[in-house]
């Protein structure tokens, strides 16, 4: 279903079932975990049984959610539930539990992400939601009209500040910020969240971000720019995979740049590649031709290429990308000035 369609009939639909297996992506981000552990809460209260998942570990960090030690990572995964509940990605995305879907009746996908095109017996997609957070704040207290605790909305606040920057970000919309103003009201605490989440830097964190900005580089033009994290640079300070994780906020911030990249080498030796946009060019179109997916000024895909060669294809892609944005917009203008001019005349 489409926003157009509401989310009325969906949560209705939702709440029928006696068991649920709930889960969010690989990687997870706080979106991700947030939503799943605020529903878990919610179906619960409901009298449901409930299996919170994740297909990988919570990070150590992220545990100040309410309810992170409850979250399993399969294998193996629970399939004696009549529902699986997919959260904040397709289902491809889910791991393990992708292979065993159709053992469940009932598979509900909820998102926000415009590139979420496939998945689930029903779906309900809504890319005006800064995050999945606020999707399931209205399951939960819309449609449902559940009284949120503080763990609740503790886990909902976090899902909302993370995805939209800190509020800063296009995705925050009026609605948003009524959401939140709701869930600080039921108990959540923004300082600590935001304390809890920004404010806990590990030593070598910071030692990996110092290496990885010594990559910085950008296109002559300076109208895109990126960094880089590889495997030796983990192993030189100890880092984790995930210490790099909002490291492409710094490319972005350089002056006149349009789109900034982070490639981060996988063990693997493929590539992850995280994409942000300043609004001249829709990332998500870019991700999902290269295999990811995400929002237009957000997004993400993992090439299965050796960091060099992933950032020659990448580069390339978003170079067209932006070639084909400004053409685009060129042709807007002139088209603006047409009608400028013939309005005058026609006044004349």
């Amino acid at each position: 279903m489409s926003p157009a369609d509401g989310l009325a009939p969906v949560a209705a639909a939702l709440r029928g079932h006696a068991s649920y297996v709930i889960i969010g992506h690989v990687d997870p981000d706080l979106d991700s975990l947030g939503s799943v552990l605020a529903l878990a809460w919610g179906l619960e209260r409901l009298g449901k049984r409930v299996h919170a998942l994740s297909p990988d570990p919570v990070r150590p960090e992220w545990r100040f959610l309410p309810g992170a030690d409850r979250i399993q990572v399969p294998p193996p995964v629970p399939t004696d539930a009549e529902a699986l509940v997919v959260l904040d990605c397709d289902l491809g995305r889910t791991g393990p539990v992708a292979a065993v879907a159709e053992r469940f009746a009932h598979v509900y996908n909820l998102d926000h992400h415009v590139t979420n095109v496939a998945g689930g017996t029903v779906r309900y997609i809504d890319p005006q939601a800064a995050a999945t957070g606020e999707i399931i704040y209205a399951v939960l207290v819309e449609h449902w009209g559940l009284p949120l605790d503080q763990a609740a909305a503790t886990c909902l606040y976090a899902a909302v500040m993370t995805d939209t920057g800190s509020f800063r970000y296009s995705n925050t919309r009026a609605a948003t910020l009524r959401i939140a103003g709701a869930l600080v009201e039921a108990g959540a605490r923004p300082d600590e969240i935001a304390s809890l989440v920004y404010e806990q830097a590990s030593w070598s964190s910071l030692q990996l971000l110092a290496r990885a900005l010594a990559t910085l580089e950008r296109t002559p033009e300076g109208r895109i720019a990126w960094i880089t994290v590889t495997r030796d640079m983990l192993a030189a300070v100890g880092a984790r995979y995930d210490d790099a994780d909002g490291m492409v906020q710094f490319p972005r911030m350089v002056k006149g740049v349009e789109v900034a990249i982070i490639f981060r080498e996988l063990p693997d030796g493929g590539t992850r590649v995280g994409l942000r946009s300043k609004g001249a060019v829709d990332v998500s179109r870019i991700a999902a031709a290269l295999g990811g997916g995400g929002h237009p000024r957000a997004a993400g895909c993992t090439l299965a290429l050796p960091v060099a060669a992933a950032r020659e294809r990448v580069l390339a892609a978003v170079q067209q990308a932006m070639a084909a944005a400004g053409a685009a917009l060129s042709v807007s203008r002139a088209a603006r000035a047409l009608d400028g001019f013939g309005g005058s005349g026609a006044k004349g």
